[in-house]
């Protein structure tokens, strides 16, 4: 039987609306906090049963409809070449920014770069996903997920989580440099995403955070017809695609023009329009994830306006905007879910 979770992801109907929400496997659980104070974030990341481990606790704890593989979108870059190292947070708790010691700064650096072998350079990722899928014993789908050139572009470019300036000044300044540095990454994002569906994964998210920085013309020429060549990497593979990025909802249409089964939308317009500009996909998410912060009841009230405003029609996903954040109350995940899956138009 198709869960449902898939079946709107392929805008089939369903018994009843599916949630899942992004970082659900993060700081806001004590379940998570407790396995990272034994072990390092890229301790954890390459530790294939601690992987399915954080993976399957959400699911456990909260009764999500899906789980999505416990990994990092820069988890490759060592194997590129890079040297990539994620600093301690505040006080030494928590999970810091990724640093990369020799970032691509000119086409030497980009040329220098190695395409990974996922078998061979992330044995780690692939046993992950094959003791996930074991530990769930079928009860949920598994998704995979990749990043996207631009936004694993950005880290490369600019050593860490420092912004876009260099990198968007190497569009304009050298732009075959530039191309050059995404047809690898794409590549990149490729090869890891195929090993990722032949372990197990279900589905696939290409997670492209950053693009709301550039605008159409350069979206055009340096992003979307790497994107196109991912998505269409994913179909072939025969498992749905799903298209998340923040501030993009000026190219709604153009983003599903490409080839991907989902795309998500944040909480910047209506989720109706955003159905509305989108009949022949699925669209996932809305709620700001700042919401949970608040009052339960706040929370709880939010997702049903949203989930109302949706619409009966098949092809919606209950999620975030962006990730669930550290200070969350796991009683407000709790509510919102279990709210989820109680709702029915009226």
């Amino acid at each position: 039987m198709t869960h449902r979770f898939i079946a709107a992801c392929r805008r089939q109907p369903v018994d009843r609306l599916p949630v899942w929400m992004m970082r659900q496997a993060g700081r806001y659980q004590p379940s998570y906090r407790a396995v990272r104070q034994k072990v390092g974030f890229l301790e954890l990341c390459r530790s294939p049963e601690l992987i399915a481990q954080v993976t399957v606790a959400p699911i456990d704890e909260f009764g999500f409809d899906a789980a999505i593989l416990f990994s990092d979108i820069l988890v490759h870059l060592p194997a590129m070449g890079l040297d990539l190292s994620f600093e301690k947070g505040e006080k030494g708790k928590g999970d810091g920014g990724p640093k990369i010691a020799n970032p691509v700064r000119n086409r030497a650096d980009v040329d220098a770069l190695k395409i990974p072998s996922p078998k061979k350079d992330l044995p780690y990722v692939l046993d992950g996903v094959r003791a996930i899928r074991t530990a769930l014993q079928g009860r949920v789908p598994l998704i995979g997920f990749v990043g996207g050139p631009f936004t694993v572009a950005s880290y490369v470019v600019e050593g860490g989580s420092q912004g876009f300036t260099r990198l968007k000044t190497m569009l304009y300044a050298e732009p075959k440099t530039a191309h050059a540095l995404f047809e690898k990454l794409t590549q990149a994002a490729i090869v890891q995403i195929e090993e990722q569906i032949a372990a197990g994964a279900e589905a696939a998210q290409i997670f492209e955070s950053w693009l709301g920085e550039l605008d159409r013309f350069d979206l055009e020429e340096f992003s979307f017809p790497y994107l196109a060549r991912i998505a269409e990497a994913v179909r072939k593979a025969g498992v749905p695609v799903i298209f998340f990025g923040t501030g993009m909802g000026g190219h709604l249409e153009r983003i599903a023009s490409l080839g991907f089964d989902v795309v998500s939308v944040d909480w910047r317009m209506p989720i109706e329009d955003a159905r509305a500009r989108l009949p022949n996909v699925a669209v996932q998410g809305n709620l700001d994830s700042t919401v949970l912060l608040g009052p339960k009841d706040v929370a709880v009230e939010r997702a049903r306006r949203i989930m109302q405003a949706a619409g009966p029609k098949p092809g919606y996903i209950f999620n975030l905007g962006h990730g669930l954040q550290p200070p969350t109350p796991v009683e407000n995940v709790k509510a919102v879910v279990d709210a989820v899956h109680a709702f029915n138009w009226k």
